[in-house]
């Protein structure tokens, strides 16, 4: 269905885009050729040289935006002879350097097709560029034309014409490929960016440069043209916002998983808010809700990820920390902080029947009044505001632990499986109607990660860590064949079995 992709531009919000392209991979999707603008040229060309998306994300990650920067081209004299504030020939290196690592130098050597949109400054048009107009061309150099934002960086000079920014023409070139089979990555900021208060002459041009680029991304899309469209919101970063921390990459990162999770599990939430009927009010996740509950009843929400990594038909679990149990890898997912005043006018409260520590502050274990459910519901299905992916708990429970390597599994890449919903039901236990909510994932390794795996499998000296049959999960950890308890497994570990999630 989706034989092409393109990439918006948007500076270095384009490590949304990276976060996007690892769900769409995840469903299996690979692009016969892709094409973008400034930052979505970046990933375009990286994904042609034959870069994965964890493999991106690694090196975006890996690098610090401002370090690119040419600093020896910051005098006035230099600023006017060179009309930018930095040449971008370090970016230039940088990106260079990684095609080289796939055999890719010039936009013939690209395995998949690739085209590049450029601002032809001088006769003032757009420019495609790919192995068909300029097959000699080198990809780095290519990339910089794109990403040459007016006044930040110099114009690049191909043959008599200066090359700038394609953004300032096109920056969403959903024409490049057949739109019927076309699907778009586009960034569409819903809030304003960060306030930027200039301190000086660089920052004031970055500041006029990076509203300019960013306007564009709010002009109409005609959608129609488009097979699929994957709308992110990088929230209130600016495209010339170059110095990130890790916290922030991780933020863009997670804002494009977001996005992509919901447009390709879109029927499993409209399946979602069908079932959820609140007696006649409408609203969201599988449950009836009796009458004599009423509106100020809280009611005890506790959501999570789970993760189902398998290798020869043996799944792995974990211990708990909690529960002298074992389990599949995963935990309660986090909302996060610019969550805070939506959920506290919901009258969502934290789970104190829990004792809640450093490690379970923002947990969404929650209390949440009858008379909220449905705009609970509504906000978790937007996705926005709380954690997408199960990166952190697999961080947390394999990585840190040192059960699997970091150099293997930095940037694991996830395939959504689907949602299980339990409730609504009494707990003794928690003496409270709760909801059970459960998003489940499975690793989906590469070859380096399956060999690793398999030694773990193999020789699993591990005391928090065991490898358990289908059948072993499904009898909680007894053995029918000996007649005897082997270990504890949770009951909710079977969930991970199941191909469809009901």
């Amino acid at each position: 269905m989706y034989k092409y992709g393109v990439f918006q531009g948007g500076g270095v919000k384009g490590i949304a885009l990276v976060g996007a392209l690892q769900v769409a991979e995840s469903r299996g999707i690979s692009f016969e050729g892709v094409g973008g603008t400034s930052a979505g040229a970046i990933v375009a060309a990286l994904y042609a040289a034959g870069y994965t998306s964890a493999e991106m994300r690694l090196i975006l990650e890996g690098v610090q935006f401002d370090s690119l920067l040419d600093r020896a081209s910051l005098a006035r004299l230099a600023f006017a002879k060179r009309l930018g504030l930095y040449r971008g020939k370090l970016f230039q290196d940088w990106i260079y350097n990684h095609l080289a690592k796939k055999g890719v130098r010039l936009l013939k050597d690209c395995p998949k097709h690739l085209r590049i949109v450029a601002t032809n400054l001088t006769e003032r048009t757009i420019v495609v560029l790919d192995a068909e107009s300029q097959p000699n061309l080198e990809v780095a150099e290519a990339v910089r034309m794109s990403m040459s934002i007016p006044f930040v960086f110099e114009p690049v000079q191909l043959g008599r014409n200066l090359m700038v920014d394609g953004g300032v023409l096109s920056n969403f070139p959903l024409s490049l490929f057949d739109g019927n089979e076309t699907l778009g990555f586009r960034l569409h900021s819903r809030s304003a960016s960060l306030p930027f208060a200039p301190e000086g002459y660089r920052e004031y041009l970055l500041a006029i440069m990076g509203a300019m680029l960013d306007g564009r991304d709010n002009y109409d899309v005609q959608t129609k043209k488009l097979a699929g469209l994957i709308e992110i919101d990088p929230g209130r970063f600016s495209s010339t916002q170059f110095k990130l921390n890790d916290s922030e990459k991780a933020d863009l990162y997670e804002r494009g998983v977001s996005a992509a999770s919901r447009f390709f599990v879109d029927p499993v939430n409209t399946d979602l808010s069908q079932q959820l009927n609140v007696c006649g009010e409408g609203s969201a996740i599988g449950l009836k809700i009796p009458e004599e509950i009423g509106d100020e009843t809280e009611i005890r929400f506790s959501i999570s990820s789970l993760v189902r990594i398998e290798v020869d038909g043996q799944f792995l679990l974990t211990k708990g920390n909690r529960i002298d149990q074992f389990q599949p890898v995963g935990g309660v997912l986090k909302a996060f902080s610019t969550a805070n005043a939506k959920l506290a006018n919901l009258g969502v409260k934290a789970d104190s029947k829990i004792p809640i520590d450093q490690d379970s502050r923002d947990d969404l274990r929650v209390f949440v009044p009858r008379r909220s459910i449905e705009a609970f519901v509504q906000w978790y299905l937007e996705g926005r505001g709380r954690e997408t992916s199960p990166w952190r708990e697999f961080n947390e429970e394999l990585i840190e632990t040192g059960v699997l390597s970091s150099s293997n599994f930095r940037a694991p890449a996830f395939d959504y499986i689907g949602r299980r919903v339990e409730g609504i039901r009494w707990t003794d236990y928690f003496q409270c109607f709760e909801v059970l909510i459960a998003e489940v994932f499975a690793l989906v390794p590469t070859p380096k990660q399956i060999v690793e795996l398999k030694a773990l499998r193999g020789h699993n000296n591990k005391p928090d860590v065991m490898w358990a049959s289908p059948a072993l999960i499904r009898a909680l950890g007894y053995d029918a064949a000996r007649q005897r308890q082997l270990t504890r497994i949770s009951d909710h570990s079977s969930w991970i079995l199941d191909a469809g999630i009901g």
